[in-house]
C-alpha cells in the first residue's frame, strides 16, 4: 500500500497546511511499519504547525536541476519523527518564483521510491511554479474550502480554470465544518458542482488559533471532532481501516508528533 496525496485549497487561509500535516501524522500513526513524507510544494516554508526548525527545499534546489538527488539524500535532508518524514518548502519567498513546474515533477518521482505515503501541501496559488508542478504531476488532488460564501463565489469563478488545465480534485474537504451553518452540505455540494458524496468534512475547533501559536496540530485533542474527522479521512485515502489485528498492534505503539 502506497501512494502521494496533493492537498489544494480555493483560496487562503482554509487550512491547507494543518490538514495536509494532520494527514500525515495520521497516517505514519495508522501505519507504524510505513514512511510518510509530508513535502510542501507552494512557495512558503509551511512548517507553521512544527515547532522545530524543518530543512527547506532551497539547499536541494541544485542537486534536483541537475537530477543528481538520490533517496538516501533526499531522506537525509528530512526531520523525522520515527517513520514520519518532513521536508519544508521554499525558505526565501522572494526565490519562489525560480522554482519551475519540473522541479516539483522530479521531487515527487524521487518521494515515491523513498516513501510509502507522501502528502503534499501545494497551498492555493497556481501562478507557484512548484504549486503547478504539485498539481499536474499529482492525481490524487483534495480540494479545500470552507462554508462561506466568498470561497464558494471564488470557485464558480475559477472552476473553468482548473478544468481547462486538466485539474480535477477526486474529492472535496469543507475545513471547518460546522452542521449549523447556514450553508449545509447539500448546499455546498450543489454551489460546488458536485454530489455530496465527493466531500469530506473536518470540523470546526476552537483550538486553531492556540495551535498556530504553539505550533501544532490539532490531533493532540485526540478525542475531539477535528482529530476523528482526520482519522476518517486517512483512512478514506487509504481505502479503508487497517486490519482489526493491525489497528491493534497499532494502538501499543506510542505515537510522538512533530511538536
Amino acid at each position: 500500500m502506497s501512494g502521494s496525496f496533493v492537498f489544494h485549497g480555493i483560496d487562503n487561509k482554509v487550512g491547507t497546511t494543518m490538514v495536509a500535516v494532520s494527514v500525515a501524522e495520521a497516517l505514519a500513526s495508522i501505519f507504524p511499519e510505513k514512511k510518510v513524507l509530508f513535502l510542501a510544494l507552494n512557495g512558503r516554508e509551511s512548517t507553521e504547525y512544527v515547532r522545530e526548525e524543518a530543512e527547506s527545499i532551497d539547499s536541494l534546489k541544485s542537486r534536483l536541476e541537475s537530477r543528481m538527488l538520490g533517496e538516501e539524500e533526499l531522506k537525509a535532508h528530512c526531520r523525522n519523527v520515527r517513520n514520519l518524514f518532513l521536508l519544508g518548502g521554499v525558505g526565501n519567498e522572494e526565490e519562489e518564483r525560480y522554482y519551475q513546474p519540473e522541479l516539483a515533477s522530479r521531487m515527487i518521482e524521487l518521494a515515491g521510491k523513498s516513501f510509502d505515503f507522501t502528502v503534499i501541501d501545494s497551498g492555493n496559488r497556481l501562478d507557484n511554479g512548484l504549486a503547478f508542478g504539485a498539481l499536474t504531476a499529482g492525481t490524487e488532488r483534495y480540494f479545500l474550502l470552507t462554508q462561506q460564501e466568498t470561497l464558494l463565489s471564488r470557485w464558480e469563478k475559477r472552476r473553468p480554470l482548473y478544468e481547462n488545465l486538466g485539474i480535477t480534485p477526486k474529492a472535496f474537504i469543507i475545513n471547518n465544518y460546522m452542521e449549523n451553518d447556514i450553508y449545509p452540505l447539500e448546499y455546498v455540494a450543489r454551489r460546488i458542482g458536485a454530489d455530496k458524496d465527493e466531500f469530506h468534512k473536518v470540523a470546526f475547533s476552537y483550538e486553531g488559533r492556540r495551535a498556530e501559536i504553539e505550533h501544532k496540530t490539532l490531533r493532540r485533542d485526540a478525542g475531539g471532532a477535528f482529530a476523528q474527522d482526520i482519522v476518517r479521512l486517512t483512512e478514506s485515502l487509504v481505502g479503508g481501516a487497517p486490519e482489526r489485528d493491525a489497528r491493534q498492534k497499532r494502538r501499543k505503539l506510542p505515537w510522538k508528533s512533530f511538536i
